[in-house]
């Protein structure tokens, strides 16, 4: 059976990163989703679907076909990119009968369908994906998953999500016959080429630790489960604390709570960021700081695309895109969504709820970051990487650019 992993109409709600990432791109627990779906669902083949701009990008990260289902065969899964995890909608997925439909709140979220039903839905090489579209199909299921909406969604479920993807995803469990992972007790799990020397304290009472292949945990870090650590990270003597992800090629220092990195960021140094979604290739400078909890203990709205949005949290950090970096001192306020490819300095509090793409300076005095300048930093720190910025990576930073 074939799959298709999809990203819907609501896509936009995970800004910062959603103007840079499809959302079956973005990453959570031990794996970004689609990795999850490839291990749980184990389909003959994957096929993609995002918005239009984001294709070229993506065929070049996952190398399968993305708006493309020529090649698709007689049975298909379709999975909204959104869905929380869920063990029992997804064994209730694969039992499901042929053309049977998940619903929640009118909102698809899964299906198992027939070529000759998903080919109703092909409009000009890409699906859409409403439910309306399945008025003809009579098997249609209400469920009570709801899908994530937002980045401070999957911020709150990442501690579980550690969890489900080390019980449900196949790939990390024999890691705890490794002698390293002994040396810690039942609930930590050591990739066997990890270094994790003496003077490590991980505390794996409140959930599971995670080091995957090649990373290094230096002396005198702290871990406290849940927690997973990605391939060939770096954690530098700091605090990692509960509900905490790092995606490869990461460094980490200082302390982190409740936090997602993406690959190949760092915040090597020392610096609070708490409740927060971190995207790819950003550089974090030393004692750079985030609040995460206003000092009324109200509510705390986020501000994204200039749309003031209430998270229903009172714990709520900062949310960096693809390609920022700050300089030393950098203080974020509560909730801060900052976009794509800018740079903030100055060593003072940023109080804006919001800072846009391309944005370059200090509180109160920020200007246009300039395209061509944007771009060869962005190619000196991927080429320290060893990681290509191809012409497809360039209109993404153009189209980018052409929206502020």
């Amino acid at each position: 059976m074939d799959l298709i992993i999809f990203e819907d109409k609501n896509a936009d709600g995970f800004y910062p990163l959603s103007v840079s990432h499809p959302v079956f791109d973005l990453f959570y627990g031990c794996y970004n989703i689609v990795e999850r779906y490839r291990r749980f669902f184990k389909p003959d083949n994957i096929f993609l679907s995002c918005r239009n701009y984001l294709a070229d990008v993506t065929r070049e990260r996952y190398e399968i076909p993305i708006n493309d289902f020529d090649a698709l065969k007689d049975e298909c899964l379709l999975i909204n990119a959104a869905l929380m995890p869920d063990i029992r909608l997804y064994e209730q997925l694969l039992s499901a009968k042929l053309d049977t439909v998940f619903v929640c709140d009118e909102v698809l979220v899964a299906a198992k369908l027939s070529s000759d039903k998903l080919k109703n839905l092909l409009i000009k090489d890409s699906l859409q994906f409403e439910a309306v579209n399945f008025l003809n199909i009579s098997n249609i299921i209400d469920v009570e998953n709801s899908a994530f909406k937002h980045l401070w969604d999957i911020v709150n479920f990442n501690g579980q999500a550690i969890v489900f993807d080390l019980k449900h995803v196949p790939g990390i469990t024999y890691w705890q016959s490794s002698p390293i992972s002994n040396k810690y007790g039942d609930n930590v799990y050591i990739h066997e080429t990890a270094e994790v020397p003496d003077g490590v304290f991980i505390d794996a009472s409140a959930g599971p630790v995670i080091i995957d292949e090649r990373a290094v945990i230096e002396p005198r870090t702290l871990i406290q489960g849940p927690v997973y650590i990605g391939k060939s990270s770096h954690a530098l003597a700091g605090m990692i604390r509960k509900g905490t992800s790092l995606g490869p090629t990461c460094k980490a220092g200082g302390e982190l709570e409740k936090t997602i990195i993406m690959g190949y960021s760092n915040k090597a140094h020392e610096g609070f960021i708490g409740h927060a979604y971190i995207g790819e290739w950003v550089n974090l400078g030393a004692l750079t700081t985030n609040s995460d909890l206003k000092n009324n203990y109200s509510e705390i709205k986020v501000q994204l695309d200039n749309k003031l949005i209430p998270t229903g949290s009172i714990k709520v950090g900062c949310f960096i895109g693809d390609h920022t970096k700050t300089g030393i001192g950098t203080l974020l306020n509560t909730g801060i969504a900052i976009g794509f490819c800018s740079n903030i300095y100055g060593g003072a509090l940023f109080t804006d709820k919001e800072i846009n793409h391309f944005r370059w300076g200090t509180p109160g005095n920020l200007i246009d970051f300039k395209l061509e300048k944007a771009i060869e930093i962005a190619k000196k720190a991927m080429a320290r990487r060893d990681v290509e910025f191809t012409s497809a990576y360039e209109k993404l930073f153009k189209h980018i650019a052409d929206t502020v």
